[in-house]
């Protein structure tokens, strides 16, 4: 009588599980089965249960065993190979994950919940055209299936189908507006699209309803509008290179001194209306779409340019970019003009925009630039010998590369002084 008393209290106690899954008590619905299973042993709902539990808090060896359990303990249950697909997508056992797939669509071929794993691993394959399939045939099955449509949409975004999947995103969104993935697979599509205020909203919806979402944090701060404004001085302001920069930047390119020590590979005798061409076209677009940012330096003196300063090559996933900087005439070199202009381009680098880490590549013979870079507090990473040829001269050019990473900019005594000095307040200091 004992025994069978406990068995009787396994129902209960297996909705009492479920109940508490379902409410986000994973430890309670945890220590839940783990009763039930010091009952009965082969109960394969508790055991299944188990193993999800240990999935979803990555701890896989207890989660591989337990699926195992649960489908020996009931070999025709296809979610229980599903969901043990899903597990082992996720520590990477791909050719695993599609079998324990396949064996479910052989017990259920009309699952929906299966199709949309097994398209979510063809995609990690790369297999864009049967992960679509395979998505679309949960769609089938299940109209109404926000997940899969968002999965879709990834797909379609991997395949160059920009629209098709903004439509999928939408319609994922529609069925489950509180969706914070599908909002930042949209921002990430309106992104693509150039549509950069609709893109903000939606990462920044994400974000608010998912607080700790470090993806959609940082697409977000991909598409800041800091990134397009001014940056200001005492003596000098950067603004980004317009239309009517053209003039200028032409007679920068035709200077050959200069040029060598600042950028041996811009091509140098571009028509000036191309060239302005260009640069109205490239003013219209975020950083984001550039991956650069580009500005004229102004002496607030007079109001005419004095240089040029760049971001190249901004890599936002990993947050970080190379730093150029130049002044045609040597005369502003020694009056501390770019000595202004740098700490307002670090200072929007690190505080920002929130870069980790800021490049510098100087040329070889350039020496006197590699002594002030060091001086700022930059850390010589590589000399790479004889890198680069002088397509005029003939001769090979090394190349110095610097790099100041966050850390070393807060902890930077002499930025700090500089900048109060120079721009009146310190910039090593974190504006958070």
């Amino acid at each position: 009588m004992k025994q069978s008393r406990h068995n009787l209290s396994v129902p209960v106690m297996l909705r009492t599980a479920l109940h508490c899954y379902q409410t986000g008590q994973v430890q309670s619905a945890e220590q839940h089965c783990l009763k039930i299973c010091a009952v009965e042993p082969q109960q394969p709902d508790a055991l299944h249960l188990l193993a999800v539990i240990y999935a979803q808090t990555r701890r896989y060896p207890l989660a591989n065993e337990y699926f195992l359990k649960a489908i020996s303990s009931d070999s025709n249950r296809a979610d229980f190979y599903s969901n043990y697909a899903n597990a082992l997508w996720e520590q990477d056992r791909i050719e695993e994950a599609v079998d324990y797939c396949q064996q479910s669509l052989q017990l259920d071929p009309e699952n929906a919940d299966t199709y949309n794993i097994l398209g979510n691993i063809l995609l990690s394959q790369y297999r864009t055209k049967e992960a679509a399939a395979s998505f679309r045939k949960a769609l089938a099955l299940r109209p109404g299936y926000p997940h899969a449509l968002n999965n879709l949409g990834n797909t379609l975004q991997k395949m160059n189908k920009t629209e098709e999947a903004i439509a999928c995103y939408r319609q994922a969104l529609a069925l489950q507006e509180n969706y914070p993935e599908a909002h930042n697979n949209l921002g990430q599509g309106f992104k693509q699209l150039g549509r950069i205020d609709e893109a903000r909203k939606h990462f920044l919806r994400a974000i608010a309803l998912r607080p700790d979402f470090y993806s959609a944090k940082q697409h977000c701060a991909e598409v800041d509008p800091a990134w397009l404004e001014p940056l200001q001085g005492k003596r000098v302001t950067l603004r980004r290179y317009q239309q009517d920069d053209a003039a200028y930047l032409h007679r920068c390119y035709l200077d050959a001194a200069f040029m060598g020590l600042y950028n041996h590979y811009i091509p140098r005798h571009q028509h000036i209306d191309d060239l302005a061409a260009k640069l109205g076209q490239a003013n219209k677009k975020h950083p984001c779409q550039l991956k650069t940012v580009d500005w004229i330096i102004f002496k607030k003196s007079i109001e005419k340019p004095a240089g040029i300063a760049n971001l190249v090559d901004i890599q936002f996933s990993h947050r970080r970019a190379e730093f150029q900087i130049g002044l045609p005439d040597p005369s502003d070199r020694a009056s501390g003009i770019g000595l202004e202009a740098t700490l307002l381009v670090l200072d929007y680098a690190f505080n920002r925009v929130g870069l980790n880490k800021l490049t510098t590549v100087v040329y070889g013979h350039n020496l006197s630039s590699q002594k002030n870079t060091l001086a700022l507090g930059f850390v010589q990473e590589s000399l790479l010998r004889e890198q680069l040829i002088d397509t005029r001269s003939g001769k090979f050019i090394d190349l110095f590369g610097n790099g100041m990473l966050l850390r070393d900019f807060r902890l930077n005594n002499r930025l700090s002084r500089l900048s109060k000095r120079l721009l009146g307040r310190d910039i090593t200091l974190s504006c958070s």
